[in-house]
């Protein structure tokens, strides 16, 4: 399946210059399984390629709670852990909002493109991940004023395949969490979907057409 973007169609290993000197906030979602880590890689070393300059972040700033020396951990039971209680939850997702819009105001790069594996966002569709016990409301409230990114990418792929990739949550949970993904994909004005499932080649391949078609 093509990106849903006006991205015009292109032979999938084309050169595809990125405008130097110019200030992009990409954000890059989909479920467990979807290579957001393998495609954000393959993306960065092409678009180095092309002279851009490039940061990643994984989730959000560390501004408050900065992680100091603390090694990167890999999630093996996203849901095994309770949620937090609702004031300590408000807090911090509270915290998360000051800590986007003071990164996006004061951190960020004027010339580069920053590529965020996984946003605020993500929590609205998977909350016990991120161990939410507040009411939903206040979290969707919260999300209506995160800063918007200038390209959400969504990569999708059948939940078969998901599975085949990752197991770590249940086969109803990985079909419900793909579901959620490709609903608010459509709400969103500036977004792309990329189909996961093929080479990896081919999905950075389509993920950078998306990101030079926004230029």
């Amino acid at each position: 399946m093509p990106p849903n973007s006006n991205t015009k169609q292109r032979k999938a290993f084309d050169p595809l210059p990125v405008k130097q000197n110019q200030k992009l906030k990409i954000v890059i979602l989909g479920p467990d399984g979807a290579g957001k880590s393998s495609v954000i890689h393959g993306l960065v070393e092409r678009l180095n390629q092309h002279g851009c300059a490039v940061e990643v972040r994984h989730l959000k700033p560390r501004i408050v709670f900065a992680r100091r020396g603390e090694p990167v951990t890999i999630v093996v039971d996203p849901h095994g852990k309770p949620p937090r209680s609702a004031f300590l939850s408000m807090v911090k997702i509270v915290v998360w909002l000051f800590e986007e819009w003071y990164a996006q105001i004061f951190l960020d790069k004027r010339d580069c493109v920053l590529l965020c594996d996984r946003y605020y966002h993500d929590l609205l569709i998977d909350p016990k991940r991120y161990r939410y016990g507040g009411p939903q409301w206040v979290a969707r409230l919260i999300g209506g004023l995160m800063p918007r990114p200038d390209l959400w990418i969504l990569l999708d792929a059948p939940p078969a395949v998901l599975r085949a990739r990752k197991q770590e949550v249940s086969p109803q949970e990985t079909a419900r969490q793909r579901e959620a993904y490709l609903a608010f994909i459509r709400r969103q004005r500036n977004s792309a979907t990329v189909e996961a499932s093929r080479l990896l080649e081919n999905v950075i391949a389509d993920v950078e057409r998306a990101i030079t078609a926004i230029r």
